[in-house]
């Protein structure tokens, strides 16, 4: 017996991306295939405004889909992984300096969908995260899945991920390639970020990359005192939630002792979440 519900199977079944992939290719040949039909028969296109449109419209269905499964993918993951996982929580809205927590314009921020347990040696928690814009024109919803991890000790801000941050400094290069193309690198203080990324550190977050494709590439980690976040539009899929834990432990494994006695401080940040009791669960 595997343990595994028909409902479990389905969902993984539904997580999967060649599933969706294969889904968005047939929404697209279909929407196609009526456009065309329509046209043909009427002599004009249904809408001159959903012809251009649909290679966006196809990505429809598998949105829909990861939409309503991802509470139950998440409570999922956090069975199998030993975390605690509430749907509804009293957790506060962290007051971190970066975004998205320091947007201006953002109101009504929520927390939702919470886990807590231990990723490797560390304490860690997951949320999901939600907020309105209002940019004076129109108000839109955004939403953000957090990761945090919580370090020995306080370090130098550093940020990595896809994206531009020069609030944390000038960028870091490596000597590879590769991980300058997928990664971005920013802190103050260049050898610190070298003494944090080691060789073995890059080469294990190129192979994670290679494995979880955007869950890693599209995340962005930030050293915010003495807690390791991950902030990213992914991270709704069980392999997604693994493939950011990896990255993490990675890189909080990765820091060699002579960091923390050079750089290391007492804690100066904190989250509640990950305070107290903890699941007995481990991140492998």
């Amino acid at each position: 017996m595997s343990g595994v519900t028909d409902r479990e199977s389905d969902e993984a079944v539904w997580s999967r991306q060649p599933t969706l992939n294969v889904l968005t290719a047939m929404t697209f040949v279909a929407l196609v295939f009526v456009q065309y039909r329509w046209w043909h028969d009427h002599g004009r296109p249904f809408s001159w405004w959903l012809l251009p449109a649909t290679p966006l419209l196809a990505f429809l269905p598998a949105g829909i889909i990861v939409k309503s499964l991802r509470k139950r993918w998440a409570e999922g993951w956090a069975r199998g992984n030993g975390f605690e996982y509430r749907r509804t929580s009293e957790w506060p809205v962290p007051t971190w300096d970066f975004p998205p927590f320091n947007i201006g314009r953002a109101r009504r921020f929520r927390v939702r969908d919470t886990m807590r347990g231990t990723v490797g040696d560390y304490p860690a928690s997951f949320f999901h995260l939600t907020w309105l814009h209002n940019n004076r024109i129109n108000v839109s919803t955004h939403c953000r899945n957090v990761f945090v991890v919580e370090l020995p000790a306080a370090l130098p801000r550093l940020t990595m991920g896809a994206t531009v941050d020069i609030t944390t400094g000038g960028r870091v290069e490596f000597e590879s390639a590769d991980f300058n193309r997928r990664f971005f690198v920013y802190s103050k203080n260049p050898a610190f970020a070298h003494a944090v990324l080691t060789p073995r550190t890059i080469d294990t977050l190129l192979e994670l990359a290679r494995a979880h494709g955007g869950a890693v590439t599209v995340t962005k980690f930030e050293i915010v005192g003495n807690l390791l976040v991950a902030v990213t539009t992914l991270g709704n899929r069980p392999h997604e939630i693994t493939g950011v834990y990896e990255v993490m432990r990675a890189l909080a494994d990765g820091i060699p002792r002579f960091v923390w006695t050079d750089h290391g401080t007492p804690a100066t940040h904190s989250y509640p979440a990950l305070s107290g009791s903890h699941s007995e669960g481990t991140i492998a």
